[in-house]
């Protein structure tokens, strides 16, 4: 008779103690039931848990595995925030393990319920200090923002000065005037009327005269009351302007210029500025008119001689893109009358096809006997290929004049091959030629 085991099996625990199975293997891996070589439970251990169930339900709380998530939750905080804690205290985990899941493989690291409670008083102490913390960068940033105001304050103190400075008096000119409003049009983001026309205008004394309006922080109705105050003034100015095509057409020479040597707004002139300088032109300007039709001299020598130099090319490519027959029999070594008899098909050497003959050196080429062989050969092979024609187109006639019932010499000589397709068509639209032909009073 087989001697009994002494030990208690796990669904026995299991019933007895009230636990599930994740219970029981967590109970015997921390120690708190003892498990015996042949995988059973020791009868004491379990006889002791059971005297102290709620005691054995409280350690196995303790010894629960938890995974960040878990512990965060445990803790009331956030995963990233239990991390830095855990970090911080040096928590070290009891188990970890790789699991799949959302189609990737996760590393999931499990900690100790018990030392995860333990964490509370990190926790309010990371709390505290990150308070704490709070406060004294709050205190640096309100420090740093009013030196901020203090220092942002005083440079839109100096700009306005500068923009005050700047601003055109009454006896201003046309081109200043129209500087001042343009950049307020642009600092305020509207532009109306006349003054349309010169939004993009790319001019240095707009941009850096607007920068300065804006690093004044002028408030919208104070930009407002400023444009009003010039914008009659501008509009006037505006349509006795004339554009940089409308001067170098006037002048003869690129807006840029001119702009170098009388007042502009982007290359824009005064209308009786353009007109003083078309009938009184200054030194300068006659200078420029001079250096322009040099320059376009020089264009144009260039232009023709680069079209010279194109032609000649082309005639040399066409005179060098066929060889005479001469020239051939002079590269080979052989008689003029064998090169005119092996001409290629298209009639003509060309120069490509020659330069990979004398690359290649095919057999003809060796001497005269040679050549004339491979024009003999070639003789050959096209009355082969004209006799095999004439044969076929003969078979086709044949059964054309089978089809139709007419003599063979009523068969054009050159007729389409009989195909079964071919033949349906052709019987239900017969050509000419397949009507027999009928003798008088045959």
């Amino acid at each position: 008779m087989a001697k009994r085991s002494v030990g208690v099996g796990r669904e026995e625990v299991r019933a007895v103690l009230g636990l599930a199975v994740w219970e029981v293997e967590l109970a015997a891996e921390t120690g708190l039931l003892l498990r015996l070589p042949d995988r059973s439970f020791d009868p004491l251990s379990v006889r002791a848990a059971l005297d102290d169930l709620d005691g054995l339900r409280r350690r196995l709380a303790r010894e629960r595995r938890c995974n960040a998530t878990e512990s965060a939750a445990r803790l009331g905080v956030s995963v990233q925030r239990f991390k830095r804690v855990a970090t911080a205290a040096g928590l070290m985990p009891v188990a970890e393990k790789d699991v799949r899941k959302y189609g990737r493989v996760l590393h999931v690291v499990y900690y100790r319920a018990g030392d995860v409670d333990a964490l509370a008083d990190h926790v309010r102490a990371d709390a505290e200090l990150r308070a704490a913390s709070t406060v004294v960068v709050r205190e640096q940033a309100a420090r740093k923002a009013a030196a901020t105001r203090k220092r942002n304050a005083e440079l839109a103190a100096t700009a306005r000065a500068e923009v005050e400075r700047r601003r055109p008096r009454p006896d201003a000119g046309q081109v200043e005037v129209l500087v001042w409003v343009v950049a307020l049009m642009r600092v305020s983001g509207g532009f109306s009327g006349p003054l349309k026309r010169l939004r993009y205008v790319d001019d240095p004394g707009v941009e850096q005269l607007a920068r300065l309006m804006t690093q004044a922080r002028f408030r919208p109705d104070e930009l407002g009351a400023m444009l009003d105050d010039a914008f009659p003034c501008a509009g006037r100015a505006a349509k006795d302007l004339a554009d940089p095509d409308e001067v170098s057409a006037a002048l003869g020479v690129p807006a840029w210029v001119v702009a170098e040597h009388v007042p502009h707004v982007g290359g824009h002139v005064p209308a009786s500025v353009l007109r003083g300088l078309a009938e009184d032109s200054p030194s300068w300007l006659l200078q420029a008119r001079a250096d322009a039709e040099l320059q376009n001299a020089v264009v144009e020598v260039e232009r023709q001689d680069a079209h010279r130099h194109a032609a000649v090319l082309g005639s040399a490519a066409r005179a060098t893109a066929r060889l005479s027959d001469a020239s051939v029999a002079g590269l080979f070594g052989l008689s003029e009358d064998v090169v005119r008899a092996l001409r290629p098909g298209s009639g003509r050497w060309k120069s490509g096809y020659v330069e990979q003959l004398m690359r290649r050196r095919p057999a003809w080429s060796a001497d005269e006997d040679a050549a004339w062989a491979e024009v003999e050969r070639r003789q050959r092979r096209r009355e082969t290929r004209e006799r095999r024609k004439w044969e076929r187109m003969l078979g086709w006639r044949r059964t054309w004049a089978q089809v139709f019932g007419v003599p063979l010499a009523a068969v054009p000589v050159k007729v389409g091959r009989p195909t079964p397709k071919a033949i349906a068509a052709a019987v239900a639209h017969p050509p000419p030629w397949a009507t027999p032909f009928r003798r008088p009073g045959g």
